[in-house]
């Protein structure tokens, strides 16, 4: 998996001259596990990005991490973040094989389902019909938003996966928040704000921001309440 991670970067990241240090870095992670806390831990036979997450958040709980961290120039968290972005990388491509191989999908259904997987295809147009902008800030320039799944594509069954009511469309920062569960929105359409969310004006968000939701969208919005978002919030 080191090799694989370590192709990836230099495939995915051209600015990234030195790919084997973040490669490198990923073990010696799994070293420190292994050491300071008595962890049997190797994170390259890790496959879930969700598993390497909560991992991170374990991390960088102790202080001794955290400050390697900051004094690294924060080369520990940029590791596990690309590492993180591998692993959810190779998910799709699985993903995708197994919708290719089902025998119980037509040629069509096959197709929009993965390009909805990507955020292309009927599906993004259908959200963009739908939305006509960045569905929380209403930014117009479809070039620079993404086709977002409300409950996430995995969990979701073939109808739902290609359901334009199952689909937000966001700027990419929003996008991530959404995806990480670090924001989501009420019945109303408020958003809500996890208080592991730090300097939340530096990045574009207050709790007075609210999306027009549709009524399609609020089955899928519970699902996300329930299963991604980080409960509390501010």
């Amino acid at each position: 998996m080191r090799e694989k991670f370590d192709k990836w970067i230099q495939v995915n990241k051209k600015s990234i001259s030195k790919s084997e240090k973040y490669s490198k870095t990923i073990t010696t992670i799994s070293n420190h596990f292994k050491k300071s806390l008595e962890r049997n831990i190797d994170l390259y036979k890790i496959i879930k990005s969700e598993e390497i997450l909560k991992l991170k958040e374990e991390y960088f709980s102790y202080t001794e991490f955290l400050s390697k961290n900051k004094r690294g120039n924060r080369m520990y968290s940029r590791s596990l973040d690309l590492y993180i972005e591998f692993l959810e990388d190779e998910g799709i491509l699985l993903e995708i094989e197994k919708i290719e191989n089902d025998p119980n999908l037509r040629e069509l259904e096959k197709e929009a389902i993965i390009l909805s997987r990507i955020g292309q295809g009927k599906y993004r147009n259908d959200l963009i019909k739908i939305w006509k902008g960045c569905s929380l800030s209403g930014y117009k320039d479809v070039r620079f938003l993404i086709a977002s799944h409300i409950k996430p594509w995995k969990v979701s069954n073939n109808d739902e996966k290609v359901d334009k009511f199952n689909g937000l469309l966001l700027l990419p920062t929003y996008d991530k928040l959404f995806d990480l569960g670090f924001i989501t929105f009420d019945k109303s359409g408020f958003i809500k704000i996890s208080k592991e969310l730090e300097d939340i004006e530096k990045i574009g968000i207050n709790e007075k921001m609210k999306i027009k939701l549709k009524e399609g969208n609020l089955k899928y919005l519970e699902f996300h309440y329930n299963n991604i978002f980080k409960k509390t919030v501010i």
